[in-house]
């Protein structure tokens, strides 16, 4: 596995389509996930660190993975099947019974419940937990990001802007058919 971060949220200009570009640790490489809108949303809220006077879906997770005493440890997007992203949380259950055995006692208190990226990246940046992508998904599905070594903040955000997502496609297959469900994870 590979530890991953948020690099930029960007629009799919071609498809009007959200794209979460994921940075990969100690590599110039990228794996660019198309995400719906409201989870582009709540993204975009999450990253900002606004605070709402009502709680969305995805605080309404975190309330309730606090209200059960179970911390989600990291998230792992693991596999791409038919172009569409799956990823796993990774849950402590803090309730559970110690043991002298560690091993068994670790295996059963951890919980890793299948999610979409989109939702997994959203808790991940809520919680401030490590966001991990396979092997396999960074050796076949990520795509070389060359920049300048020296780079501001402003021109990086010029850049993400003239960003061409649909060269992504291109290096990730050609999956650029409209219509294509080639978005990630819906």
């Amino acid at each position: 596995m590979q530890r991953a971060w948020i690099k930029a949220l960007v629009l799919d200009k071609t498809h009007n389509s959200p794209v979460v570009i994921l940075g990969l640790e100690g590599s110039t490489k990228v794996v660019p996930i198309w995400i719906g809108a409201c989870e582009a949303n709540a993204l975009a809220i999450s990253l900002e660190g606004l605070d709402l006077p009502r709680p969305l879906t995805h605080d309404l997770i975190v309330n309730l993975l606090d209200a059960l005493d179970a911390r989600l440890e990291k998230i792992v997007i693991h596999s791409v099947k038919d172009n569409i992203y799956y990823a796993t949380l990774v849950i402590k259950d803090l309730t559970y019974v110690e043991s002298d055995d560690e091993e068994a006692m670790e295996e059963n208190a951890t919980i890793e419940i299948d999610a979409r990226p989109s939702d997994s990246i959203v808790l991940a940046v809520k919680k401030g937990i490590p966001i991990y992508v396979s092997n396999e998904i960074a050796e076949y599905h990520a795509v070389e990001l060359e920049l300048p070594e020296e780079m501001s903040d402003e021109k990086f955000k010029k850049f993400v802007e003239d960003l061409d997502i649909e060269k992504f496609r291109q290096m990730l297959g050609g999956n650029s058919k409209e219509g294509e469900n080639s978005k990630g994870d819906e």
